[in-house]
């Protein structure tokens, strides 16, 4: 057993001070029951988290897995401060009671000569965990991701060395959390940050607005641009998903490549719909509105994506089918203006009935912040999720919806 995994067995006994935040119902439409929320502080790093001389206080994107022993395992991106930065590491913690408390945080991923990101981790037959993290240079601002794979056979408490593998080989691409889809397969969402040859130079809310690359390069370059490069001007950020039958994962295969906004979509969101459709929400960089495709073909194939009356702050949202059918968003739902950044205020909930054709509750849940990254999963039947607040709090949600 290496160093670390006997650190993460120790720690993992170790029951952290969570905080609870009260039930608190959101304010319902007439005649409507409403979603009630109950929030608890999985990791406050307001306070920090001392370790190896190091205080811990940033926490993003957290996820949230249930392993094979009912166990909640939650992990986020961390480090002393922000993000990106080359201390970025994952912290971790654990609940054996359903979420109502956690562990100490601990680390779960050390950074070394790069950050360590972890973006899946997947429960396969027979009670094995396989997680898919990478190491990124930070200075490259996330366009560069060197994957690889771990797997326990314990529940998450040990891991097996990191076993590097490509997707591409240029290793530009980010791996999201896989759907099972009708057919047995695996899709998982992923984004890509291909190098342009020629960055884009225009403002930021012309190219927000520019229908094509070869429309966003005929812009007129940006006066008030520094010389700090911007990521989403350098790189093209465009959506795809990985498929495999293999339970295990192994053997991920590309498919797609929407590409067909200048200024970028990333971090996806993927549901099979009833008849066998997969929809994919991305955000838009400075879009205002999430962006949608489809696939008719079990994900080999994608519609051009389309903007959507969905308003969207820049930011990921979350899709999950719900035990009694019907399909939850979660997401941020503010914005509205194509050119513009907006808050990540307030975290709403919208539920629809119709397979998405139309959204029948809209609530928000949580408000007061920045409200972002949610992550959702089923437990026992009911809806949870993770979500990092101000870049400094983990919190766990457990939601009660109204019937259907």
């Amino acid at each position: 057993m290496t160093a670390m995994a006997n650190i993460m067995t120790a720690t993992a006994l170790l029951i952290f001070q969570s905080r609870l935040i009260h039930e608190k119902p959101a304010s319902p439409e007439p005649g409507a029951h409403p979603i009630q929320v109950r929030e608890t502080v999985v990791f406050d790093g307001n306070r920090g988290w001392e370790h190896k001389g190091v205080t811990y206080r940033l926490a993003c994107g957290a996820c949230i897995a249930q392993m094979p022993n009912g166990d909640l395992l939650c992990w986020w991106l961390s480090g002393s401060d922000n993000e990106p930065s080359a201390d970025n590491n994952v912290l971790a913690s654990r609940s054996t009671d359903k979420g109502k408390t956690w562990s100490e945080p601990y680390v779960l991923l050390e950074a070394g000569q790069y950050a360590a990101a972890l973006t899946v981790m997947h429960i396969a037959p027979g009670g094995k965990v396989v997680a898919l993290g990478a190491e990124w240079p930070s200075d490259l601002h996330y366009t560069v991701w060197h994957y690889f794979r771990m797997e326990s056979a314990d529940n998450g408490h040990t891991w097996t060395p990191r076993e590097p593998f490509r997707v591409r080989d240029d290793e530009n691409i980010m791996i999201g959390r896989p759907i099972r889809l009708h057919n047995g397969e695996y899709l998982l969402p992923a984004s890509f940050f291909e190098k342009r040859p020629i960055p884009l130079a225009g403002t930021i809310a012309a190219t927000a607005r520019a229908a094509s690359e070869a429309e966003a390069l005929a812009l007129p370059p940006d006066p008030a641009a520094t010389a700090k490069s911007n990521k989403f001007l350098t790189h093209l950020h465009g959506c795809s998903v990985l498929i495999t039958s293999d339970p295990q994962l192994r053997g991920l295969v590309e498919f797609g490549g929407i590409r067909n906004r200048p200024l970028g979509l990333l971090e996806s969101t993927a549901v099979q719909l009833a008849d066998g459709r997969i929809v994919m929400l991305m955000r838009a960089e400075y879009g205002g509105f999430l962006w949608r495709t489809d696939s008719s073909d079990n994900g080999r194939t994608w519609t051009d994506a389309w903007q959507t009356d969905i308003p969207n702050p820049t930011s990921l949202p979350a899709l999950i089918r719900l035990p009694d059918g019907r399909i939850a968003l979660i997401h941020n739902a503010v914005g509205g203006v194509v050119g513009e950044y907006a808050k990540r205020d307030p975290l709403s909930i919208w539920l629809s009935d119709d397979e998405m054709k139309s959204w029948r509750i809209k609530e928000d849940v949580i408000t007061g912040g920045s409200l972002a990254y949610p992550c959702p999963l089923i437990v026992d039947d009911r809806l949870v999720f993770s979500y990092d607040r101000n870049r400094r709090e983990v919190r766990f949600v457990e939601v009660l919806l109204p019937s259907l």
